[in-house]
């Protein structure tokens, strides 16, 4: 493992990913859109080409929807979303921090909401 890259995992292991352990953990977020209130995930900002999968791509299914820009990476085994690739900002991903063993998780208690529900649908 090379100690430049934080790893994380979904739940049960399938998909593995890192990306760089220098990025700016202060600067979390959650989103109200539809999708994102439902799973109620914190994420870290990384830039899409740095999120690396180390292990099992073959299991990751993408969801998108609406606009069709946004990308929502989720683990077929578990249904875990690992990351996803943003609609406002697409060269930056939200990367789960719960899928992040080495950072705290309960660190993240009081993080800004991102106003996601006042995009407008396509039809």
């Amino acid at each position: 493992m090379n100690k430049e890259r934080l790893y994380g995992n979904c739940h049960c292991g399938s998909v593995e990913f890192s990306i760089p352990a220098n990025i700016d953990l202060t600067i979390a977020r959650r989103c109200d859109c539809s999708l994102c209130k439902r799973r109620g995930a914190v994420m870290l900002s990384c830039p899409v080409d740095e999120v690396i999968i180390e292990k099992g791509e073959e299991f990751l299914v993408k969801y998108k929807w609406n606009t069709r820009i946004a990308t929502h990476n989720f683990c077929s085994k578990c249904g875990i979303l690992t990351y996803h690739q943003r609609r406002s900002t697409p060269e930056i991903c939200g990367v789960n921090v719960g899928c992040i063993d080495a950072l705290d998780y309960l660190s993240y208690q009081d993080v800004p909401m991102n106003n996601g529900s006042d995009y407008t649908l396509v039809e």
